[in-house]
This record gives C-alpha cells, structure tokens and sequence, in this order.
C-alpha cells in the first residue's frame, strides 16, 4: 500500500472527526434504585419492620393464588415475591448498623403479629415456660417446662411460621416449613448450650451456680421458695454488729454452718481476708473495750487528790470536845476486845494492842490525823509478807472490822459527818482506778502491755494481732473478778466484753456442725465428676492432642470451680451478698413478665424467618 500524503491524511481525520459528531451520545446509566432515601432512622427501622410484617400479606395471598389461581396467576404471584424479596433486601442493606440488622427487624415484623396465635399453648398449660434469659431448669424453679421441650414447642411455631412464609423462584412451602422449624428448634438448644459456658466461665454464672448449691442446702426437699423468703426475712432481721460475722453465725443457722465448713476445706484461700479482718476487728474492739487501762496512772493521781482535798477539809472542821469524848470511850472497848475469846487470835490480839498502845503513846496529842492513819492501814489489802501489826490484822475478823466501824464513827461524829464524804469520796475513785486495772488484765492476757507483743499465737503474718478466742476472752475476764467474784469492770466495759465474747461463741458454730461426707453443698460434686468423664472421654477422641486438650479441659473446670467456689465463699462470709444471691434465685422463680413472654416467642420464631 502506498504511503498517503499529508493531505490525505488529514482528509482521513477530519472524516473520522465528522462521523463522530454524528453518533447520538450514550445514555448514562441509571441510579441504582434506593427505597430508603430521604428516610431517617426510625423510618427506616419502621420500614424494615413494616416489610416484614407485609409478609405474612403476601405469603397468605400466594397460598390462596397457589390453590384457587390458574398458572399464569401463580407466575405474577411468584414475581411479586421476587421482587418483594429485592425490596427487603434493598431495605436490610441501608439501614444503619448493616444487613442483619435490617434482617432481624424484619424477622421481628413477620413474628410480631403471631404473638397472640396459641401455638404451643397445650404445652404451656402443662407447666411454666423457662424464664427468656435462662431457658434452662433452675434449682429455684424445679417445675419449669426442660430445653428439649422448648425446643420441641419452638420448631411448631417455626413450622407453622414457614408454611405461611411466601415462596420465590427455586424455593418450595415444604423447604420453607423444615427450614423453619429446623431453624427454631436449634435455637434453644443452641442458647442452652451458650448459657451453660457463660455459667462455667463469667463471674455472674459462679455466682448463679453458687446460689443453687445454697437453695439446695437449705430447702433439702422442702418448699424452696418459701425456704428462700424465710431465710432472706432473716437475713434482713440480722444485726450488724462491730465484729464481722459470716452468715452462718450471724443467723445461727447449722446447714449453712455445714456449707461454710465445707468451703473453707476446699478453699481456705478465699477466707484469708475474711478471717484476717474478724480477728482485726475483734482485736480492736477489745482495746476499745478496756481503754480504761489506758489512763490508770491519772486515775490514781486523781483519786489522791480528791482525797487530800476532801480529807483536808474533814480535819479543818474537827470538833474537839466530841472527839476527846469519844476517843475516851474507844480506848476502853479496845480492852474489853482484848478479853474476848477472838483476841485468842494472835493477829487479832496484836492489830488491839497496837491500837491502843498508840493512843496511850501520844496520849493528849493523839489527833484525828493519827486516827485515820490507823484507818487506812487496817482498810488497805493485806500483803503477802505483812511486818506490822496492822497488815497481819485479818480483814475478815467480827474485831478488825468492828474496830473500823468505831473509827468512821469517831471520825464522822468530829467533822460532822465529812469523814463520810472523804470515804465515798475515795471508794468511787478507786472502783474507777480497780476498773482499769481489770481492763488492764484482759489486754495483758493477749498483749504484752510493756512491750506491745502478742502473747501466744498471732492472727496475721506480721505477729501485730492477737488470736482472740472464746476460751482465751473467757479466763481473761474471770481474772477481772472481785475476792468475792464481784465485777470490777466498770458496766460499760463488761457488756462490751461479753458482747465480744457472744460474737466469738457465734462465729464457733461452724466448728460445732457435724461435717458431712461432701463438706457442705457436696451435692455439687457428682455432677463435676460426670461433667470431668465426659471432658476425658472428649479429649480422648483428639488422638495425638489428647495432652493438651485434657490440660485445657482441667483448666477451665478448675477455673469454673474457682468462680463458684469464690461466690459462695462471698455470699458465706457476708449477710447482704447471700441476701442479693437470694433475692436473684427468688426472682429466677417468677413467672415471665409480658415483656420476657415476647422476648421469648420472638426467639422461637426469629429463626424462622432468618433462614428464608
């Protein structure tokens, strides 16, 4: 072929340009079809919802078109299902939150308006349904209606959910009432099974599971329900005092005793704060208790000078004639003492002649002074080892005492009556300083009071808390007991102390239950034993990872274990965690509220739906 010139060239181009211009332009394409637009959330929920519904329309007319129509009415009935089923997809696809949530609002549209059909309502006069949450028996609702019935109730109403269910290109009614009922009766199955590993392996399912042991303690047999009111009236009534109690002691109750025995066996781990804290707790309101002790040097400063204030003033008021007058008549009764069959007593002879012998000593000197002297050696506590005449007196002597009504009365009669005053006076300063020498006894007998160590076993690591027991309170407060086993503990320091020690024979409950073979709620242990053979039998089918698949297995029952075990030990060691543990497995046992009733039909019936 001959080259063209230029000219030719740009003849050829200018042609091509031409035939160009005359070529209609091509239509652009057109916007995909979008029904929600313009629509905001809630009308695009509304719409989903609203198709849905439409289904159950258009589902009945293609059921009545399918027996009464002829073919051709059947095909434009099966398009317009085809083409319904583009819209609802269409409408899924926007709405917020993507596809499936756009599905769920329409399953719940095509549901919604069989909630009041009696499906499965023979079943539901049989027995209550399970509760829509738990869809499992409960130990607090032993009469509710098994999974495998549910189950069972469910795929009717997704059968007959499906049967109404339109039917597009390449489906049949059939397919759509076995998908439905497969569908729905695998869901409670499905959810029975995901609710039993929430139970295994979060905090909630522990303590569920914790509660049941405790139901299961405490009804043993009898009416649960009514068991569980009682028990939580109880706890309710429970007094709170300084000291923490378990709720075994706190409600004086054996079967819990029995369940607190058994969790402190397998897990005496999760009962180390628990018993730190008590014995803390009772430490410290022991000290608060006998306080008094704190202050016994001040006390006895303050009992001397009370006395010397009001000793002072008796003996600037004496009357000197009065007391002449009877210090005359005292010298001669302590002769005629000396002959009586008592003064036989060497020390009861000794104790007069010492009297009198310092009377006639000091003769017209002898003063109220020498008189109260006298007084407050025959009045004070007898020594071990006396060396005067006066401390080997016996206190208890008809003469001792005789001798000391005289000098009150002599001492009273010449300071017209403010002797009287200095002895009250004295008597209650020293019950108060006797008071707190007796709080001082009780602490010695756990706490070293020079050193501040703790006297026999302590109740923490660091050897700072005493171990207080019953028997150790016991005997230290019998120490604190008058010559004549009279209280010298001032009231106050007494109820305290003997509160402290109700609490401690409380909290020994635990140690007075008879322990049964499972150590409390062992009721427990023969399913864990069954659920651990069939873990092994499991774990055997996987050959060469059997090792590993055992350990894991071990692990997590381990693991579950230790969450139940933790919440029982929770609820066992505080009244108001077993109240709120309580209070969940009574609500566990009402009916179905109406909004839990629909919850639970539309879990029945979503399914169905969901696999068209």
């Amino acid at each position: 072929m001959a080259e063209m010139t230029l000219d030719q060239q740009r003849a050829l181009a200018l042609a091509r340009a031409r035939l160009r211009m005359q070529q209609p332009a091509a239509a652009p394409p057109e916007p995909a079809f979008d029904p929600t637009e313009g629509m905001s959330t809630t009308e695009k929920v509304l719409a989903n919802i609203g198709g849905g519904m439409m289904d159950l329309v258009t589902g009945a007319r293609q059921f009545y078109t399918d027996i009464t129509g002829t073919e051709d009415e059947k095909r434009r009935m099966r398009a317009e299902v085809d083409q319904k089923r583009k819209l609802d997809a269409a409408l899924a696809e926007a709405t917020p939150g993507g596809k499936w949530v756009g599905k769920g609002l329409q399953g719940f549209g095509q549901v919604a308006p069989t909630l009041a059909l009696p499906v499965g309502a023979l079943a539901n006069t049989i027995t209550k349904l399970p509760r829509a949450l738990g869809l499992m028996k409960s130990a607090a609702t032993p009469a509710k209606l098994g999974t495998v019935a549910l189950a069972g109730d469910a795929a009717l109403t997704g059968g007959v959910l499906g049967s109404i269910e339109p039917v597009g290109e390449g489906e049949t009614r059939s397919g759509n009432v076995l998908a439905g009922a497969a569908m729905s009766g695998a869901t409670p199955l499905a959810m029975a099974g995901g609710n039993q590993v929430l139970r295994r392996v979060t905090r909630g399912g522990g303590e569920a599971r914790a509660g049941e042991r405790v139901v299961r303690e405490l009804a043993d047999g009898a009416d649960q329900q009514a068991v569980l009111r009682q028990t939580m009236d109880r706890l309710r009534q429970a007094p709170q005092g300084p000291i923490p109690l378990s709720t075994a002691a706190s409600l004086a109750d054996p079967q819990l005793a029995r369940l607190e025995a058994g969790s402190r066996t397998r897990s005496g781990a999760n009962w180390y704060d628990f018993d730190q804290n008590q014995a803390r707790a009772v430490s410290d309101e022991l000290m608060r208790a006998t306080r008094g002790a704190d202050n016994i040097e001040a006390q006895r400063a303050l009992r001397s000078s009370n006395r010397s204030a009001l000793y002072n003033q008796a003996m600037a008021s004496v009357n000197e004639p009065a007391f002449a007058r009877d210090l005359a008549s005292f010298r001669s009764n302590l002769d005629l003492a000396a002959r009586t069959p008592e003064a036989s007593n060497p020390a009861v002879r000794n104790m007069l002649a010492a009297v009198a012998d310092e009377i006639d000593r000091l003769g017209p000197d002898f003063r109220p002074e020498h008189l109260a002297t006298i007084r407050a050696n025959l009045a004070s506590k007898a020594p071990f080892n006396p060396i005067n005449a006066y401390q080997a007196a016996p206190r208890e002597s008809p003469a001792t005492m005789s001798v000391l009504q005289q000098v009150d009365s002599i001492l009273n009669n010449a300071t017209g009556n403010r002797w009287s005053g200095v002895l009250q006076g004295y008597k209650r300063d020293s019950d108060v300083v006797r008071s707190s020498q007796a709080a001082g006894k009780v602490r010695e007998a756990f706490v070293d009071q020079a050193t501040g160590r703790v006297r026999g076993v302590s109740a923490d690591a660091a050897g700072d808390v005493p171990k207080i027991t019953e028997a150790g309170l016991g005997r230290a407060l019998d120490t604190t007991r008058g010559p004549r086993k009279e209280a010298v503990l001032d009231p106050t320091a007494q109820a305290r102390l003997e509160a402290i020690l109700g609490a401690l024979r409380q909290q020994n409950i635990v140690q007075g239950v008879k322990r049964s073979a499972t150590a409390g709620g062992g009721s427990n242990t023969a399913s864990d034993t069954i659920a651990a053979g069939v873990a092994e039998r499991a774990a055997g089918m996987l050959g060469p990872a059997q090792p590993v698949a055992s350990t894991l297995t071990t692990r997590l029952m381990d693991y579950s274990k230790g969450l139940e075990e933790q919440a029982l030990a929770q609820a066992l060691q505080n009244p108001q965690r077993m109240l709120q543990i309580l209070q969940r497995q009574v609500d566990a046992g009402q009916p179905l509220t109406p909004t839990q009733q629909q919850l639970l039909a539309l879990l029945r019936g979503v399914p169905a739906v969901a696999a068209q």
